[in-house]
């Protein structure tokens, strides 16, 4: 009997068998269709924030375009540093993301002791929307003006504050600097938390994203001074440019995007950022961007990449340029 003919023993037959199963197991897994289970988007504040309120208009017919549910987390805390740090060392598999936004470069810039980089612990998927900030204060203060402003916190510096989401919010610490107005800073988690405060006066003045207080504003509790960016807003078109009352250096615009832990499979960035691009383009997801005065403002692969890395850089040297060491 030949080598090609002689029985194989019981143990090798089994081996052979072992081996089979496992490699049906493997090919099953590598054309397993993602996703196949809920995803996670983690908020890395609390509920009812701008980055909240974009995460709930974008998420439920995002859920509907993959055909899997999105749970949405909120794990706030720390400047958004502790949802940020759980994404950043979560499994790059494709059920754990981060909603991030434009803190993500500035936390980077200006804080130190970060357990992990916002550049390469964390892989950009898709820019969401983009909106300026707004300057508000309580209809209850006798302020109408950034300069009436100025004046007021100069006239009261032990009384005069300003609501901050974390030490490392730029735009604030650039106001502040570039005015000269005496004002303290009080940390909140989230946007939403500082409006009780806000609103009473407790707090003199925010400098936020729209999206957070535009309802407040239109129904007359906030007041609104100046707006970031580069042209005024349609929903509040009396409303002056930082630049039209002289505060130069806050031009920019606050955005959003999805990250994912670094690492993520090409093919799930891509199939992610996809979907993404077809929700950001449905006429009812654009209309309720909107009406936050958010536009949607989709951008993916590496014009995305590029993009942060920007604005990565713009921080960094607006940091060094105003001597905002990291804290």
């Amino acid at each position: 009997m030949t080598a090609a003919h002689r029985p194989q023993s019981p143990s090798r037959r089994f081996a052979v068998l072992l081996l089979s199963v496992a490699l049906t197991i493997l090919a099953g897994a590598s054309n397993a269709q993602w996703p196949d289970r809920p995803i996670t988007m983690v908020v890395p504040y609390a509920a009812g924030g701008g980055v909240d309120n974009i995460a709930r208009i974008v998420m439920p017919p995002l859920a509907k375009e993959l055909g899997q549910s999105i749970v949405i987390s909120n794990k706030p805390g720390a400047n958004a540093n502790i949802g940020s740090s759980f994404v950043a060392s979560a499994p790059p598999d494709g059920y754990t993301f981060l909603v991030g936004a434009t803190f993500l470069a500035a936390n980077r810039a200006l804080m130190a002791g970060l357990n992990y980089d916002s550049l390469t612990d964390l892989a950009p998927v898709s820019r969401l929307g983009q909106s300026p900030a707004l300057l508000v204060t309580s209809s209850r203060l006798p302020i109408y003006s950034v300069r009436d402003l100025v004046e007021y916190g100069n006239a009261h510096p032990t009384e005069t504050s300003y609501a901050s989401v974390g030490v490392a919010a730029l735009n604030p610490l650039i106001f502040v600097r570039n005015t000269g107005i005496r004002a303290v800073p009080v940390l909140y988690k989230g946007g939403g938390q500082a409006l009780p405060d806000l609103i009473a006066g407790r707090v003199t003045f925010m400098l936020t994203p729209v999206s957070e207080v535009l309802p407040t504003v239109e129904g007359g509790s906030l007041r609104a001074l100046a707006v970031t960016g580069v042209d005024r807003l349609k929903a509040l078109a009396s409303v002056p440019t930082m630049a039209e009352q002289g505060i130069a250096d806050l031009t920019s615009v606050i955005w959003w995007g999805v990250f994912s832990p670094k690492d993520l499979p090409e093919a799930i960035n891509v199939q992610l950022a996809a979907a993404l691009d077809q929700v950001l383009r449905k006429p009812e997801v654009i209309e309720s961007l909107s009406a936050l005065s958010i536009e949607a403002a989709p951008l993916s692969g590496a014009r995305f990449a590029d993009f942060y890395r920007s604005e990565i850089k713009f921080y960094a040297d607006t940091a060094k340029a105003f001597n905002l060491k990291p804290d």
